[in-house]
């Protein structure tokens, strides 16, 4: 069975007509129903149900076409345990939502001197990030997470053939606006923060008990303009933040404060692919990201 007329098949039931399958694969409708044809013949029944409303799976293809997807998949996966083709001026990678390493990342941009850059920056959890890395949508990442789940993350990024370096171990610390009740205190306790709008975002801590959550005022945003809106528009509001930079901070009226009361610990850890020869553009990012937690102070 050709695996290449599997994902014809595949193009069928995503478009739900041969017709626009054909248009989108390239290739003349009588050839995409000839293959068809013969998938059906080879197979003992019929994959799709033909009406003038397109292609539906009959309930035995619905079920063919699962499998055709979990052979895809598994050929993928062993397709990525060889070599890796790296891609001039190309630069794939995962990161936390982090300040420093975003204002890193876009220095770092700034300093190339192709004429060409294809870059990609996803900003997304670490369980997003391996699965982008094994699927090969990302070449490089770095990823966070408790310090209680890092065999957890270790396992899951070496089953995935990926190589872990931790990069710092920290303390999350509470950010604030300059004109804030608390900014002038050097370190903040937990009751301090009693009565006070937390903005959320979905990587912070949570140590509280029950009835405590209950009592909280929390205003969640994703993205990070609002937040530093919200930090500035609303009394007393303030966020869980890994280490920010001064220069940052400065730029948005923000302080940074610690917090005695905080036990969490975090790690962030570099994730690359051993076998993969990266590009100029690629080992350079590395660098920079490795360059960048050597001069910051871990806990």
């Amino acid at each position: 069975m050709n695996t290449v007329h599997l994902q014809y098949i595949i193009e069928i039931e995503r478009t739900r007509s041969i017709s626009q399958a054909a248009e989108n694969l390239f290739i003349g409708q009588p050839n995409l129903s000839r293959i068809l044809h013969e998938m059906e013949k080879t197979v003992g029944f019929c994959i799709f149900e033909r009406s003038s409303k397109g292609a539906r799976p009959t309930e035995r293809g619905a079920v063919f076409l699962q499998h055709a997807k979990s052979i895809l998949r598994e050929l993928e996966q062993i397709d990525a345990l060889g070599p890796r083709n790296p891609v001039p001026n190309r630069l794939r990678v995962c990161i936390p939502r982090a300040a420093a390493l975003f204002d890193a990342t876009a220095a770092y941009l700034a300093r190339l001197e192709q004429q060409s850059l294809d870059a990609v920056i996803r900003e997304c959890h670490a369980r997003t990030a391996l699965e982008l890395m094994a699927n090969g949508e990302a070449e490089i990442g770095v990823i966070r997470f408790r310090a209680e789940y890092r065999d957890y993350f270790e396992e899951q990024s070496k089953s995935r053939g990926l190589n872990v370096q931790i990069l710092s171990r920290y303390r999350y610390q509470l950010v604030m606006h300059r004109s804030h009740p608390l900014a002038q205190k050097p370190s903040i306790a937990r009751a301090d923060l009693a009565g006070l709008p937390e903005i959320v975002h979905g990587d912070n801590f949570r140590i509280a008990g029950k009835s405590e959550e209950a009592q909280r005022r929390r205003i969640y945003s994703v993205d990070r303009m609002s937040q530093v809106t919200l930090l500035e528009s609303i009394p007393g509001a303030y966020l869980w933040s890994s280490p920010v930079p001064p220069d940052t901070l400065a730029r948005w009226d923000l302080v940074q404060r610690r917090c005695g009361e905080n036990p969490t610990i975090y790690h962030d850890a570099l994730l690359y692919h051993p076998h993969y020869s990266m590009t100029e553009i690629e080992s350079g990012f590395v660098q920079m990201v490795q360059q960048l937690y050597a001069e910051s102070k871990d806990i």
